[in-house]
């Protein structure tokens, strides 16, 4: 009888699309603390950027799935989730920035048909550079965006 109620798996593109809604939520007039549902959609945000950490590495019982990843990658460069990300960082909680760190790094290297898609954004969106140069000179922030800033220029247009 449990079967019947229990919820399919979310896909990778399911996955990013709650996290992007979640990330808009974040940026927005959603970010008051006076609102009793914050807290609640702020871990469910963790728990979804922890997902696509799973997706992008695996586990210790699993391998990532190169279907999985590049779902993943294709849809998260296609709204602009990136941005979101990387603007709402400061609001996250330590272990979502740590979560969100390590995908942003993993994205960078991911290939789709065999072309480095995150490339291909970044050169469109060069201002976000700025946004991560600014962040770096926060000292709380530093390391996150230090390390999403070395993994972006490793694209040799993105650096130029």
């Amino acid at each position: 009888m449990k079967a019947l109620f229990k919820s399919k798996p979310k896909t990778p593109v399911d996955i990013v699309r709650q996290t992007r809604d979640l990330l808009v939520y974040v940026e927005g007039q959603g970010f008051d603390s006076k609102d009793p549902k914050r807290e609640e959609k702020m871990v469910e945000l963790g728990k979804l950027i922890r997902e696509m950490k799973w997706i992008l590495y695996g586990s210790s019982e699993a391998e990532p799935v190169h279907e999985a990843c590049s779902q993943l990658t294709q849809e998260f460069f296609r709204e602009n989730t990136l941005r979101l990300l990387i603007v709402c960082l400061p609001k996250l909680n330590l272990e979502t920035r740590k979560d969100a760190t390590q995908v942003v790094a993993n994205l960078q290297r991911q290939q789709v048909q065999s072309k480095l898609i995150a490339c291909d954004y970044l050169e469109k969106n060069i201002d976000l550079m700025d946004t991560l140069i600014v962040g770096y000179e926060d000292m709380e922030m530093s390391l996150h965006y230090g390390t999403m800033l070395r993994e972006c220029i490793r694209h040799q247009s993105v650096a130029r």
